[in-house]
């Protein structure tokens, strides 16, 4: 089985008892919801459901690949924007401290195309194991890395399009 196929498995049932991650690990991202976190989770899996099943063209055509992604998804992401404007945020952010950086990161919505862009299988470096709904009323999805950090921006923004309100993640090592 593809690893593709294994993913698509897990995003759909979860791992099997006998399985165990490879690559570097699983970290953990947890997520608080206003709104019942199994909802987020369900439409986060909707979500890469048909990614997993998109081929690389329909990742790098946004036109294309907006048919097969859920339209809620897609109309939570920011509009292209053209050049000038993102130099201009750009510099803005360039004058924030760290922590009104990260800050303006979390509550900045994602274009479609950039999104699609870090869903390519040679940029993603995360790959879905499994999630589950912790006593607090948050959530946990778990998922697997080649390396640590990693890349996981584009999971964040797919959580909180799908309604969390916060996403943090923690190395489970």
């Amino acid at each position: 089985m593809s690893e593709t196929s294994e993913e698509s498995r897990r995003v759909s049932f979860g791992p099997r008892p006998d399985e165990s991650p490879g690559r570097l690990g699983l970290i953990e991202a947890k997520v608080i919801s206003e709104g019942a976190v199994v909802d987020v989770i369900e439409k986060t899996k909707d979500v890469l459901r048909a990614v997993l099943s998109m081929t690389l063209d329909e990742l790098r055509s946004p036109s294309t690949g907006t048919a097969r992604l859920p339209e809620w998804f897609v109309a939570a992401c920011s509009p292209e924007r053209p050049p000038e404007a993102v130099e201009q945020w750009n510099v803005w952010w360039r004058g924030l401290d760290l922590e009104a950086r990260a800050r303006a990161e979390d509550e900045r919505s994602w274009t479609l195309a950039d999104w699609l862009y870090w869903m390519e299988p040679d940029e993603r470096q995360w790959f879905w194991w499994d999630a589950r709904i912790d006593e607090d009323g948050g959530g946990t999805v778990l998922v697997e890395v080649l390396g640590w950090p990693s890349p996981t921006g584009a999971l964040q923004w797919l959580l909180r399009a799908a309604g969390a309100s916060s996403v943090h993640f923690a190395d489970t090592e």
